[in-house]
C-alpha cells in the first residue's frame, strides 16, 4: 500500500508495467523488451490499441466542426437547434462516463472497448442519413453514450500501462498527440465532401417532405465592417441543393471504418489473452498520495474538476464552433473554416509533441501553470483579432493557444496520478463527467450568444473560461510546491 500510495498506480493490476525506479536506460530497456520480453510486447500492444481509440474520439471531434453546416442541411436546422445536436452528443458522454465508472471493473476491459467501438462505428455511419431533426438528436446521444463508456477506459489505461515514470509520461503525451493527430487530419479528409456551393437560400428536397426553405439563410451574409453585428442580408438569387448532393455519408463511412478496426484490434487482444487474463478488471482502493491533510486533498480534487469542467468546456466546443463562427462573423468560406479548424488540431499537435521533450525537463505542475498562461493569452488575441476583422492575426492567436493547450490534459493526467490521487477507472469516470458536463452546457450558451445577443461573444466566452482555469492551475502550482516542502 505504501508503494502504491507514493507512486500512484494500482498494485492489483497484474496488466500494470512494473516500477522503474530509474528511467535512464529506459530507451536501452524498452528495445531489449521488444526483443526478449513478452510483457513488454504485450504493453506495447495495449499502449497502440488505447492511442487507436482515442485517436477515434479525436477524429471525430474534428470532423463534426467542418460538417456542421451540412449536417444542419440535412436535419432541417438553425444554429440555435442544431447546437440540440452538441448538446445530446455531450450529455450522451456525461451518461456514457458514468455508465463506464460502474461496468469498467465488472467486466473484461478489451471486451468493453470492442463493444463501444463496434457501436460507436455503426452510430457514425447513421448520422448522415438521419434526415429527421428527432433522429438527428438521437443519434448523437448514442454516439455519445458509446464515446464515454471506452473514455473512461482510455483514462484509465493511458496512466497505468506504464506507471508513473517518464516513460509513462512520455506514452500520456503521446497519447494526447495521436489524439491532436487524428484530429487535424479528420477537416482535411472530410472538406472534399462537403457541399461546394455558398447558399444564400436552399431549398431541401427529398422524397418524403415538400420543398421548404432552409433557415440556414444567415451562412452567407454580407457584414457591414462598421457594425459588425448587424447583418445584412445579400439579395442573391437562390441555390436549390438537395439532400442527395450531400456527400457527407462517405466522410463517416470512413470514421467508422476506422473505428471497426479499433476494435477488431482490442478483439485480438482479448483473444490473445490466457484463461486467467479474460477475468474483469480488478480494482484497488483508492487512497490520496502525500501527506497533507485530508481536507486539502478533497478540496483539491474539487480543483482538478474544475479545472476539468472548463478545460473541455473549451476543448470540446471551441473548434466545434470555430468554423461557424469564422464563415458568420469574418466571412470565410467553409474551405477556409475547414483549414483553420484542421490548423487548430495541428498546433495542438506541436504542442502535446513538445511534450514528449518537456516531460524530461520539467515538472507537470510548471506545464500547467506556463501552458495555461499562453493558452489565455492566445484567446485574448483572438478576440482583439476578430475585432478588427485581422485574418492574418485570426490565424496566429489559434495557433498561440493551441500549442500550450496541447499540453494541458495529458500533463494534468499524470499529475494527478503522481501527486494527488491514482486515476483508476472511477477517478478517470469522475474527470470525463466534469469534462462533459461542461462540454454539454456550452454548446446551449454559445447557440444562444451566437445567434441572439453577438457573435464576438464566441471569442469572450472562452477568453473567461481560459483565465479561471489559469487560476485553477495556480492552485495546483501551489499545492505542489507546499507539498514538496513538508
Amino acid at each position: 500500500m505504501d508503494r502504491e500510495g507514493k507512486y500512484g498506480v494500482r498494485s492489483a493490476d497484474n496488466d500494470s508495467a512494473p516500477m522503474q525506479a530509474d528511467d535512464t536506460k529506459s530507451k536501452q530497456n524498452l528495445c531489449h523488451g521488444i526483443r526478449h520480453s513478452t510483457a513488454i510486447r504485450s504493453l506495447i500492444a495495449r499502449s497502440i490499441a488505447v492511442s487507436g481509440a482515442y485517436m477515434v474520439l479525436g477524429w471525430t471531434k474534428g470532423q463534426i466542426g467542418p460538417a456542421f453546416p451540412d449536417i444542419m442541411m440535412i436535419s432541417g436546422t438553425n444554429l440555435t437547434k442544431g447546437s440540440t445536436f452538441m448538446t445530446s452528443l455531450f450529455a450522451g458522454q456525461l451518461a456514457g462516463s458514468v455508465l463506464g465508472g460502474f461496468i469498467y471493473s465488472e467486466m473484461n476491459k478489451y471486451i468493453l472497448f470492442t463493444a463501444a467501438l463496434v457501436l460507436y462505428s455503426f452510430t457514425i455511419a447513421a448520422i448522415p442519413w438521419c434526415s429527421l431533426y428527432g433522429l438527428m438528436v438521437t443519434a448523437f446521444g448514442y454516439l455519445g453514450v458509446c464515446g464515454g463508456v471506452f473514455t473512461v477506459g482510455i483514462g484509465s489505461e493511458s496512466v497505468t500501462i506504464w506507471g508513473p515514470t517518464t516513460r509513462g509520461r512520455s506514452y500520456v503525451m503521446a497519447n494526447g498527440g495521436g489524439y491532436a493527430l487524428s484530429g487535424m487530419l479528420a477537416p482535411l479528409v472530410t472538406a472534399p465532401f462537403l457541399l461546394k456551393q455558398p447558399v444564400n437560400d436552399i431549398t431541401i428536397t427529398n422524397k418524403t417532405t415538400m420543398n421548404t426553405t432552409h433557415p440556414l439563410s444567415t451562412w452567407t451574409i454580407g457584414m457591414n465592417q462598421s457594425h459588425p453585428n448587424n447583418m445584412n442580408i445579400s439579395l442573391l438569387n437562390s441555390t436549390y441543393v438537395s439532400q442527395e448532393d450531400s456527400r457527407l455519408y462517405l466522410a463517416f463511412t470512413i470514421s467508422a471504418a476506422l473505428s471497426l478496426i479499433i476494435a477488431l484490434f482490442f478483439f485480438i487482444l482479448y483473444c490473445q489473452q490466457g484463461p486467467g487474463g479474460k477475468r474483469k478488471t480488478s480494482n484497488s482502493k483508492l487512497v490520496f498520495i502525500g501527506t497533507r491533510s485530508l481536507f486539502l486533498k478533497r478540496l483539491q480534487l474539487i480543483n482538478i474538476g474544475i479545472f476539468s469542467l472548463l478545460h473541455n468546456a473549451i476543448d470540446f466546443t471551441f473548434v466545434g464552433h470555430l468554423a461557424t463562427f469564422c464563415i458568420q462573423y469574418l466571412n470565410w468560406t467553409k474551405s477556409m473554416g475547414a483549414s483553420l479548424t484542421s490548423a487548430a488540431f495541428f498546433t495542438r499537435l506541436l504542442g502535446t509533441a513538445s511534450g514528449l521533450f518537456l516531460v524530461k525537463y520539467m515538472r507537470p505542475h510548471i506545464i500547467i501553470l506556463s501552458s495555461t498562461m499562453l493558452s489565455t493569452a492566445g484567446f485574448i488575441g483572438l478576440t482583439l483579432s476578430a475585432v478588427v476583422h485581422f485574418d492574418i492575426g485570426v490565424w496566429i492567436s489559434i495557433c498561440t493557444s493551441g500549442i500550450p493547450f496541447g499540453l494541458m490534459w495529458p500533463t494534468m493526467l499524470s499529475w494527478i496520478n503522481e501527486n494527488l490521487i491514482p486515476v483508476q477507472s472511477e477517478i478517470s469516470s469522475f474527470l470525463n463527467a466534469t469534462a462533459f458536463t461542461g462540454a454539454l452546457l456550452t454548446p446551449i450558451l454559445i447557440g444562444y450568444i451566437m445567434e441572439d445577443v453577438s457573435l464576438m461573444w464566441f471569442c469572450y466566452l472562452f477568453c473567461l473560461k481560459s483565465a479561471i482555469i489559469t487560476g485553477n492551475a495556480v492552485l495546483m502550482f501551489f499545492y505542489t510546491t507546499s507539498n514538496n516542502t513538508i
